[in-house]
């Protein structure tokens, strides 16, 4: 007797072994990139059911943009609008905000566009990507503070590789002098390097010159990062990280259990994947409800309370 192959199905599609290539229509199925995306609209019973579906929590986002990327993503929001009906549509209050023009085209034009897309929008906190001061492209330190006071930016972003220069004392050292003594957190990304230094080492490099300065490692990946970030964190303590892609099991718990939520941001890393993913991670850890709250936005509040402006 012939053994049946047994078939899969996801979304509708059979995953059994075939001898021809997929159909056109079942490539159309998969290639999402270019298909439209569905109309979210913002509904009173839609704003009434984030609280709900978010567990009561007061979701803050430190690590979201808005625009389209040079990579398409399943899900991206070309808009201001557009990202507010994703944060709607998955029960997240407040948000950080980036724009896809300041990561990946022209800072010294986006930083100044995304003050005026957001705008009126309270839930939306503009973050500017710094540059060298030396080509005039980025306020100096004697005039950085007056620029974020009159902007009410309170969070800043460097790509150093993406945007050819070294993040060092040389380039750097007046401006993260001023602030360490502003506490305006500086939000790196994992995925960035300067010079020699990339990843975890750029951080432990930057801090080890700056050890007041108020930085947060994001982007992390979804292998266990605890090795890199635990000496960071007790040895600075301005050091933060978010927790994007921090799905290692009870790693929550086993970090909490030690050190306490007090350095951890709640981060969904829109668009790189849906906004729902980190709040599913963080709602079903096994560690406190306090603790659940100070991660899905307190600490992120009180950061952005301490900066001094």
């Amino acid at each position: 007797m012939r053994r049946r192959t047994p078939t899969r199905r996801h979304a509708g599609v059979s995953t059994s072994p075939r001898s021809t290539a997929p159909s056109a229509s079942e490539n159309r199925r998969w290639n999402t990139a270019n298909l439209p995306l569905p109309q979210l609209t913002c509904t009173a019973s839609c704003s009434a059911s984030i609280r709900t579906r978010s567990d009561s929590m007061e979701f803050f986002d430190c690590n979201v943009y808005y625009g389209k990327p040079p990579v398409p993503t399943y899900r991206i929001a070309p808009t201001v609008a557009d990202l507010l009906a994703e944060m709607d549509w998955n029960g997240i209050g407040e948000a950080l905000v980036t724009s896809a023009q300041q990561r990946y085209d022209d800072p010294v034009t986006a930083n100044s566009q995304i003050l005026r897309d957001c705008a009126g929008e309270p839930r939306l906190h503009p973050t500017w990507v710094i540059l060298p001061c030396q080509t005039g492209e980025f306020p100096g330190p004697d005039a950085l503070a007056t620029a974020l006071r009159q902007a009410q930016v309170k969070a800043l972003w460097a790509f150093p590789s993406r945007n050819k220069y070294l993040l060092d004392r040389n380039t750097f050292g007046p401006t993260l002098e001023l602030l360490s003594d502003l506490q305006v957190p500086l939000f790196i990304s994992l995925t960035d390097s300067s010079g020699p230094y990339s990843g975890w080492a750029l951080m432990s490099a930057i801090l080890a010159d700056f050890p007041r300065l108020t930085l947060v490692a994001a982007d992390q990946d979804c292998w266990g990062q605890d090795r890199f970030f635990r000496p960071l964190v007790e040895k600075y303590p301005r050091f933060y990280f978010d927790v994007y892609e921090f799905e290692l099991a009870h790693g929550y718990k086993d970090y909490c259990d030690k050190y306490g939520p007090d350095r951890m941001l709640f981060a969904s890393g829109f668009p790189g994947i849906n906004m729902g993913a980190q709040m599913f991670n963080l709602l079903h850890a096994d560690i406190r409800e306090d603790w659940k709250e100070a991660i899905a936005g307190g600490n992120l509040r009180r950061l952005l309370a301490e900066v001094k402006l």
